[in-house]
């Protein structure tokens, strides 16, 4: 536990201005939603598209915004080995589009057991059971596993090989009290907007954030 709480201190030690940026951007957003009528009218057009699009809003937009977008900056970057471009491409647009999916059925799924109100009690209710159920037993595990599959050239055998006991009491708990430390405030921001346009903000706080790590992945390996 010890070696857990040390690693998660480490790794959100290393990500606090990224997330302070993250958060930032997020507040604005919302603020701006609540003070600043433009783009107050903006967001309201975008449950009208989603209700347009049905199912497929969430899987094209978040393929979109944490998928296509962070694939392309990798590409223009030259961060992806050659030969592999197709097969990124292709796990980045298929894995954002699956968790998209998952986002917004989770969120339908919150305002049910919580209610829709961006008061304090629904806000700290759905930020404690999306950071502690929803992340540790579903998204978290679920990314690193991916992850590590596209680690290691999309290659089942090559994965299954080298997973350990380690990866799954260490390297995902101390990945996940990072994550805590970035993402409760930000999602406290998220479900201060109505549910409508929780998953878009999420959406744009998802790219910044990808976006955000990349830059700093390629700035530490060209030190």
């Amino acid at each position: 536990m010890h070696i857990v709480i040390q690693n998660g201190w480490e790794a959100a030690r290393k990500n606090f201005g990224p997330g302070l940026l993250l958060q930032g951007l997020a507040l604005t957003l919302v603020l701006l939603y609540y003070f600043y009528p433009p783009f107050h009218d903006m967001l309201l057009r975008i449950p009208a598209i989603q209700e347009r699009m049905g199912i497929g809003f969430p899987i094209v937009v978040t393929a979109f915004f944490g998928g296509l977008i962070p694939y392309l900056f990798q590409v223009v970057r030259r961060e992806i080995p050659s030969g592999m471009y197709v097969k990124n491409l292709l796990f980045m647009l298929g894995f954002w589009a699956l968790m998209g999916l998952s986002v917004d059925l989770f969120y339908t799924g919150q305002a049910l057991m919580f209610g829709d109100q961006p008061n304090a009690a629904t806000v700290v209710k759905k930020v404690c059971f999306d950071q502690f159920v929803f992340s540790p037993f579903y998204s978290a595990p679920f990314s690193a596993i991916a992850m590590y599959w596209k680690s290691h050239w999309f290659s089942f055998k090559e994965s299954r090989a080298h997973f350990s006991r380690e990866m799954f009491t260490v390297e995902i708990p101390s990945v996940l009290i990072a994550l805590w430390a970035v993402w409760m405030p930000t999602m406290a921001i998220v479900y201060c907007l109505p549910l409508a346009l929780q998953f878009p903000l999420f959406n744009i706080v998802l790219c910044f954030w990808s976006l955000l790590l990349t830059a700093m992945d390629a700035k530490q390996s060209a030190a």
